[in-house]
């Protein structure tokens, strides 16, 4: 079974996830589901992902990105979907895989 994709939201207003308060600032890391209820209710801002529109010369530290952002990263670069129930290892080598498919 695949699980959802997540996104990372920095909260703007106290909320509880999964019974536990998070306080405004905190960044957590939620299901696309929860984050687009979140983003609609102005109880969240979508935390800047890395910019994957870099020079095909710059190279991107794989191993600097969340969990979250490799995912979104393979799905836009790659045009693959990964399970995001994979550790950030087994999602980096996914990634070389289709890099070195090209």
């Amino acid at each position: 079974m695949v699980k959802k994709l997540t996104v990372v939201i920095a909260l703007t207003s106290a909320v509880a996830i999964d019974g536990e308060i998070r306080v405004a600032g905190a960044e957590v890391e939620v299901d696309q589901d929860l984050a687009k209820d979140l983003l609609t209710r102005g109880r969240g801002v979508l935390v800047e992902e890395a910019d994957f529109t870099q020079a095909a010369d710059d190279e991107i530290d794989l191993a600097k990105m969340t969990k979250a952002q490799l995912i979104e990263f393979a799905l836009l670069e790659y045009e693959i979907e990964l399970d995001a129930s994979l550790t950030k290892d087994a999602l980096i080598e996914a990634i070389q895989a289709a890099a070195a498919d090209e």
